[in-house]
């Protein structure tokens, strides 16, 4: 029995001390050691201009060039073979003189992008699954840690947001066995100050108590899946429910127009958009006048054109000296823009982003699940995934699998779709050579073909 499952079977206060204790180490871990230095130096360069923010950028990226082609074995090896050297690098658009890497090539040969320069020092591991759906572990300095928490903190804190503020998560944890049918339907994070909401058991018939809590709480402060946060305020519009919020910021999913008129109706605020990700190669953060600013000093980011208009997001993150990533494709799509933001903030803008938009799953009880990922975080031989809907309560994965792919994968797959959508949701899993794309490049994790009155 694993400690997720072994977690379940407790009793509901201990799991709250459990998910204490898992906040305190947490806490301890990104803002502990010199997070206060990276958050003051991140909201020092807020005030630099242009100029100054892409010379530091640049000088950045030319020492973890450096860096990466002295102590990584897959980058001696590129440069030998392009016959180039560190020097050739010197600003972000000498970088075009390198591939694009892709996911898929960073999980074929894992072991050649770690740093020699870290071998054998005990460093946390990260995964993520992204667009793809494809699984990704890698190692990651406390140091870097602390630099992504400081810019996140950063955008945070331009909008009057700080750390001692309680928080309402809807995130993709599954912090309430699925077999629960009464509530709370919620869980308490302490040290973390977070009320942590289980997105599985959202539905209509739910509802009412997930509302009823966020009112006794008094927390002003939502953070979440667009998808979900969107779906509670449709839920607090249709039953008139008033709660004092603040605050409420994204992640993991694009934003949508749609959904931010929707919040702002239901809550008075609009929620305030924000895009990064695990691997760090990228960050984007919007400003109280709603400009989408690229964090110039956190990441060297791309946007090469495609053919909708939209470019593709490729990054380089400087901040992770362990694992180094150049030119590392994304896998999502934004909208670059030469607009000039009042706020006076350096970084270029970004009109919009066009990454990680999922359709929910509807489950046969009638509960929308999104952001779904999760299930494939640690499935390093799942090259990609889509989940499939034509029908509530039932769902086809494909999948496209690399090589050692066996029967274990699978029944690990397996398990771990059972432990995230329970027996309310039917799937069959089907391998196949590819997935189609978009008609801009752009692999969806959740193709839903359901009716709009199926949905």
């Amino acid at each position: 029995m694993d400690l997720e499952q072994l977690y379940l079977r407790l009793p509901t206060r201990l799991q709250n001390v459990v998910v204490s204790a898992q906040g305190y180490r947490i806490q301890r871990s990104r803002y502990g050691g010199a997070f206060q230095d990276q958050l003051a130096g991140y909201e020092s360069r807020s005030s630099w201009d242009r100029e100054r923010i892409i010379e530091y950028r640049d000088r950045r990226l030319q020492a973890f060039v450096r860096h990466a082609v002295e102590t990584v074995p897959y980058y001696r090896d590129l440069f030998s073979r392009l016959n180039l050297t560190a020097d050739d690098i010197r600003r972000l658009e000498d970088l075009e003189q390198l591939p694009v890497l892709t996911k898929q090539t960073v999980q074929q040969q894992v072991d050649r992008f770690r740093s020699e320069a870290y071998r054998g020092q005990s460093l946390q591991m990260h995964h993520t699954s992204g667009s793809t759906g494809a699984g990704l572990q890698f190692p990651v300095t406390l140091e870097s840690q602390h630099e992504q928490w400081g810019v996140w903190w950063r955008y945070r804190r331009w909008h009057g947001l700080h750390r001692d503020e309680w928080c309402l998560y809807f995130g993709g944890r599954s912090v309430v066995p699925l077999s629960q049918r009464r509530p709370p339907y919620w869980r308490t994070n302490r040290p973390g100050r977070q009320l942590m909401f289980s997105a599985y058991h959202l539905s209509d018939q739910t509802i009412a108590d997930y509302l009823a809590e966020m009112k006794r709480s008094g927390a002003r402060w939502i953070h979440g899946y667009p998808s979900v946060v969107t779906f509670v305020a449709e839920q607090a519009l249709r039953l008139g429910v008033k709660l004092p919020i603040r605050w409420i910021t994204t992640g993991a999913e694009s934003l949508l127009p749609h959904q931010k008129q929707i919040v702002r109706r239901a809550f008075g605020v609009s929620p305030i958009e924000h895009y990064g990700m695990a691997e760090g190669v990228a960050n984007i953060s919007e400003c109280p006048h709603g400009g989408l600013h690229v964090d110039e000093d956190y990441a060297a980011v791309e946007f090469l054109p495609g053919t909708s208009g939209a470019a593709r997001v490729i990054g380089t993150n400087f901040t992770n000296p362990a694992f180094p990533l150049l030119r590392y494709d994304v896998g999502d799509l934004a909208t670059p823009s030469s607009d000039v933001c009042p706020c006076g903030r350096p970084g270029r803008l970004v009109a919009c982003i066009d990454g990680r938009q999922e359709d929910c799953v509807v489950t046969r009880s009638g509960c929308r699940l999104g952001r779904l990922d999760h299930i494939f975080k640690d499935c390093v031989r799942v090259r990609e995934a889509q989940i499939r809907q034509n029908q509530p309560g039932h769902v086809t994965i494909w999948i496209v699998t690399a090589e050692g792919y066996g029967r274990a994968d699978e029944e690990a797959l397996t398990r771990e779709i059972v432990k995230r959508v329970g027996d309310d949701l039917t799937f069959e899993i089907e391998h196949v050579d590819s997935i189609p794309r978009t008609r801009s490049g752009k692999l969806r994790f959740v193709v839903s073909n359901l009716s709009a009155e199926a949905a």
